[in-house]
């Protein structure tokens, strides 16, 4: 949903919302609609039930249903409600008193369970709205997302056919050249098979929206490797990962495009200040950073294609769980990435 559609429906919401108690007003109260007191106490309440609906709906909301913390959400509406009448308690009691010497209530009998209770009908009525709202703006964008996911898997496998080239041939290939290769040029021989793996990783993982992080780790280090024997090993590249990656996966191919960027734009040949890769699993996250220097040139591209697919692909997968930091200065360039493990 669109941030000026939903403001459209807000706006229509209120009016109505606003307009409706007002004629109930005017149809069960009788005197003191026009007076000074009714007027501000009136404003005052009005604005006390926005505050309370936005609260639910912009700040607790967001931060809670997304990921099913219900026993929180529980929590958050009882607080609300008692939130409520306190704030309607020093606007009426003791702001407007101050103003007109009048009291709302009767303060020599009111109790404080007795103001929660009686206050409990208009401070739950919207927080209900507020829930079915934010409900409808969720279902809303989260059916949104996943026609769009479709969409861009279709397309992607309409692409991936288009561009295929008998697989099947050219893994069948590359395995017997490693085996001619394998006796009287071991060395060849591993970099073929290396890059065998990972043609047949891209290929075959393109499909799936989810791979092995150990899988992942694997197509990382052979790129590194490769690269580093086209240049004889005058690469410096550190790449840090820990060893026991047990079971966790990730979306798919969604590394390769920073260990690109690092090595198309970054200073490979200073042994001094390596480009560094590091994956690092923490509370059931991922945590990645590559880190590098480079040197700005004409194909340089700060905020290219690369950059914007990932954000949307991350956006769509992890919406606001995930972070993904792109710090840059005069000569280095960093990106760390936080995001959860499957």
């Amino acid at each position: 949903m669109s941030r000026k559609k939903e403001i459209l429906y807000h706006i229509l919401f209120w009016s109505l919302f606003v307009g409706l108690d007002q004629l109930l007003i005017s149809i069960t109260v009788h005197k003191d609609l026009d007076t000074p007191w009714s007027i501000l106490q009136n404003i005052g309440f009005l604005l006390l039930e926005m505050l309370i609906f936005y609260l639910n709906y912009l700040v607790i909301c967001p931060r809670i249903i997304p990921y099913k913390k219900w026993y929180l959400l529980i929590l958050a509406q009882l607080s609300l409600i008692i939130l409520f009448p306190a704030l309607r308690f020093i606007y009426e009691e003791v702001f407007l008193f101050k103003i007109t010497g009048r009291h709302n209530y009767n303060m020599r009998t009111l109790t404080p369970i007795y103001y929660i209770y009686d206050n409990s009908y208009y401070s739950v009525r919207v927080l209900l709205f507020s829930l079915v709202g934010y409900f409808m703006k969720y279902l809303w964008n989260t059916s949104a997302q996943v026609n769009q996911l479709i969409l861009e898997k279709k397309y992607a496998e309409m692409q991936a056919l288009k561009n295929q080239l008998s697989p099947h041939f050219l893994f069948n290939s590359l395995n017997g050249f490693y085996s001619d290769l394998y006796d009287t040029n071991p060395e060849v021989a591993a970099d073929i098979m290396k890059l065998s793996e990972m043609l047949r990783y891209v290929t075959y993982e393109s499909e799936n929206d989810m791979a092995l992080l150990k899988d992942e780790t694997v197509f990382l280090q052979n790129y590194i490797d490769l690269f580093k024997r086209r240049f004889d090993g005058m690469v410096a590249i550190d790449f840090i990962h820990p060893d026991n990656l047990a079971h966790y996966r990730i979306p798919s191919l969604m590394l390769i495009h920073f260990l690109e960027n690092a090595i198309k734009h970054g200073i490979s040949d200073d042994f001094e200040n390596p480009i560094i890769i590091k994956l690092k699993i923490e509370n059931g996250r991922l945590i990645f950073t590559s880190d590098n220097k480079y040197r700005i040139t004409k194909s340089f591209d700060e905020h290219g294609v690369g950059n914007k697919n990932i954000s949307q692909r991350l956006n769509l997968m992890y919406p606001d769980n995930h972070t993904l930091i792109i710090v840059k200065d005069e000569n280095s360039h960093k990106v760390t990435l936080n995001m959860p493990l499957s």
